[in-house]
């Protein structure tokens, strides 16, 4: 049964191609996107704080990511769900199919390495969640609307692989719940340790 919607719903997402929308879910896929995003955010971070404040946020950045990268991997190739674009998948032939990013050229050489990996669960979706739910938290400090911005950021990021035929919507969801989890996690024991390691380097934003 949610196989079967998985499937529908990817179908009727990919269905809606055109040339807007194509390079709209592109822009918001691109792992390069993503990394200046987030480099912005730390400029912001040092702008309303402090440089050494803006590398221990870094840091955190690092290795959450990292964190939630690998563990998306031994799920990954644990469960070993072959992705909708897959060739042992049966709609991806009703695909519509692009490049795994904005600058990502070699639609072929691309596909056939992207769509042969596994599936479930996202990673795009665990990692911009853990980046947007541990940026939101820290800067709703300064006002919520942050982390609201930051959670539709992550929710554009995540659908996109949809869209692109990479994922199905349970990876999606798993994938965010298990990246606001480990933001969550992360932003915990950093505010901990704003009143223990880090005393001199709080995020004490200037308004």
């Amino acid at each position: 049964m949610l196989e079967s919607i998985d499937k529908k719903i990817v179908i009727a997402f990919n269905s809606i191609n055109s040339i807007f929308w194509d390079y709209f879910w592109l822009f918001f896929t691109d792992k390069i996107i993503g990394l200046l995003f987030i480099c912005l955010l730390l400029l912001f971070v040092w702008k309303k704080s402090s440089f050494k404040t803006a590398l221990v946020v870094g840091a955190v950045i690092v290795i959450s990511t990292v964190f939630t990268d690998l563990l998306v991997s031994l799920v990954k190739n644990a469960v070993a769900r072959p992705r909708p674009c897959s060739l042992n998948s049966d709609i991806a032939s009703q695909l519509h199919l692009l490049s795994d990013g904005l600058f990502q050229f070699n639609l072929k050489q691309d596909n056939v390495i992207k769509c042969e990996e596994y599936s479930f669960f996202s990673a795009h979706a665990a990692v911009s969640f853990t980046v947007a739910t541990f940026f939101g938290r820290l800067l709703s400090r300064l006002s919520s609307t942050y982390f609201l911005v930051l959670l539709l950021w992550g929710f554009l990021v995540s659908i996109s692989r949809i869209y692109l035929g990479y994922h199905y919507p349970s990876d999606i969801i798993v994938g965010m719940l298990f990246g606001f989890g480990v933001g969550s996690l992360f932003y915990e024991m950093y505010q901990l340790s704003e009143s223990t390691f880090f005393k001199n380097y709080r995020f004490k934003p200037k308004r």
